[in-house]
């Protein structure tokens, strides 16, 4: 175990050389081989990223439970003493990790630099606080009598009973590209913050500061084996990891097809899962809502993050004798706030998408609008001189960023509710608009999905607000507001859009095993 103050974090994501971190050791891939991932606001080449295969993802399983024993006896109090000095590094480094999220993702620096990497160093620095101060346990007391299921004591006797959580062991932790370092984290903190150790997987898209986080490790004196990083594809290292004979649980957030598929290889091997996939929310507004605030919170729901959020909300119902008027104010507000470019200038609101195939699948949906009949209108600002080009499927040309992966804030009305544009997760800055008469017409509409992640309801009628809040389908619904959460709530949804719970104590539960102790009163 080592511990230092000094980590060597280049400002060009070109200058990091990513290689697996296994048993507290850099390692290259066993097979050799690499992929080229690509800076998509210029789609220049940018770093190789190990193209890992099973073999690695064994060295890297064996190495975490060797750690396990270790690390899941070490006193709370110090393991959460090296979780506090990795959040410490986090905040010391904060500008220099947004800047490479920003390189790798496509999202603007300021909005890694304020929101995502102080979220990061937050989860280590919550977790350690829940270890130290202690899991709640269940406690019982009873009378106990003889029954046909105890006959060992045939005098009736006083019967304690309590819960203790213990940990799992090795968990595979496979995160998106979305937002690289914050899931990382997320997924992290609480894992070894119970006694777990683990193998993290990141998306191949996405790997920089996934690999940063393993110098971090290093410096903050995480003992070797106990943190793992494998880098790869799914196919090639994810589905040996969800497969791994001594890998005890998984935890994955992405796309629901992949999380359909997790799910079933590990239920079969009686593993525990943890599933937080897509989602296509819904945005409902009543007449009688503050719509200056509804309209500018839409569009940041909307927009932010390229659009690339699971929470983003491309379904916007808007009751129809205000339909008209916040359509105007949508597109007025969206070209005047929503800036797009170079995700290093401060005044950009959303950046590129994060490849050119994701950005072709996106376009891909502006297509089928059009040839369903639906109306497609490109809000950009015409007084922007950065923008020197946007093409019939919303692909913009930036100054100077000629090659980046750039699309149009697209607005889409006039489609039907049983579109795919309607019941499909896009992911990216495109969002669907149609008016409804009536609260029952609006509530059936938001649940017509096989998504169930979040919602957002719009009024000033409280007692409208919590009831309509309550008859969504959804894991997360926000009255009059978007985003905002409280650290110790839980966070999952419902249908396509996932199981299970994470945050605050649901994390804890997830990541280790309950036991049930029974024992007599010895006094």
């Amino acid at each position: 175990m080592t511990m230092s103050n000094v980590l060597n974090i280049p400002a060009n994501a070109k200058d990091v050389k990513i290689m697996n971190y296994i048993n507290g050791e850099w390692m290259p891939p066993t097979s050799g081989s690499y992929m080229m991932s690509y800076n998509p606001a210029t789609g220049e080449e940018m770093t190789p990223i190990p193209d890992s295969m099973d073999k690695d993802i064994d060295n890297a399983v064996c190495a975490a439970k060797n750690a396990f024993p270790m690390w899941s006896m070490m006193p709370a109090v110090e393991r959460a003493a090296i979780m506090n000095r990795v959040a410490d590094m986090i905040e010391e480094n904060c500008q220099q990790l947004a800047m490479l999220e920003s390189q790798d993702q496509g999202k603007p620096v300021m909005s890694a630099a304020m929101k995502d990497m102080p979220s990061c160093a937050n989860f280590f620095r919550q977790f350690a606080k829940y270890v130290v101060d202690g899991i709640m346990e269940t406690k019982s007391t009873s009378n106990a009598m003889m029954t046909n299921m105890s006959t060992t004591k045939r005098e009736p006797y006083m019967m304690m009973a309590t819960t203790q959580h213990v940990p799992s062991g090795v968990a595979g932790l496979i995160t998106p590209w979305n937002f690289p370092m914050q899931m990382v984290c997320e997924k992290l903190a609480p894992c070894i913050a119970v006694g777990n150790t683990c193998v993290v997987k990141p998306s191949e898209m996405t790997s920089v500061t996934a690999f940063m986080m393993t110098q971090i490790m290093e410096a903050a004196g995480m003992p070797a084996g106990v943190v793992n990083f494998v880098f790869g594809t799914g196919p090639k290292a994810g589905e040996p990891l969800v497969k791994h004979k001594d890998v005890r649980l998984i935890s994955f957030t992405g796309g629901s097809l992949t999380g359909s598929r997790i799910g079933a290889m590990a239920g079969g091997m009686y593993k525990r899962v943890s599933l937080e996939l897509g989602g296509k929310n819904p945005s409902i507004v009543f007449n009688d809502c503050d719509m200056n605030h509804a309209v500018a919170t839409n569009v940041r729901a909307a927009f932010q993050n390229q659009g690339e959020i699971c929470l983003c909300c491309s379904r916007q119902y808007v009751q129809r004798d205000v339909y008209d008027m916040y359509l105007q104010m949508f597109r007025k507000m969206t070209m005047e706030e929503v800036m797009v470019g170079d995700p290093s200038n401060p005044k950009t609101f959303y950046g590129p998408m994060v490849s050119k195939q994701h950005m072709e699948k996106v376009m891909s949906y502006i297509r089928l609008a059009r040839e369903e009949g639906a109306k497609v209108e490109f809000l950009v600002n015409p007084s922007d001189k950065m923008v020197m080009n946007v093409s019939k499927d919303g692909m913009m040309t930036i100054k100077g960023m000629e090659n980046g992966y750039y699309m149009a804030p697209t607005l889409i009305t006039g489609m039907k509710q049983n579109s795919r544009l309607m019941q499909e997760e896009i992911f990216g800055p495109v969002v669907c608009v149609m008016p409804f008469k009536a609260e029952e017409e609006a509530v059936q509409m938001a649940n017509d999905t096989q998504y169930g992640l979040g919602a957002c309801v719009w009024t000033m009628d409280k007692m409208k607000m919590m009831r309509v809040m309550k008859q969504i389908n959804a894991g997360t619904v926000w009255g009059n507001d978007w985003l905002n959460t409280d650290e110790c709530m839980p966070f999952g949804g419902m249908g396509c859009s996932g199981t299970s719970r994470e945050h605050g104590p649901w994390s804890l539960e997830f990541y280790t095993e309950t036991k049930a102790l029974y024992y007599p009163s010895m006094n």
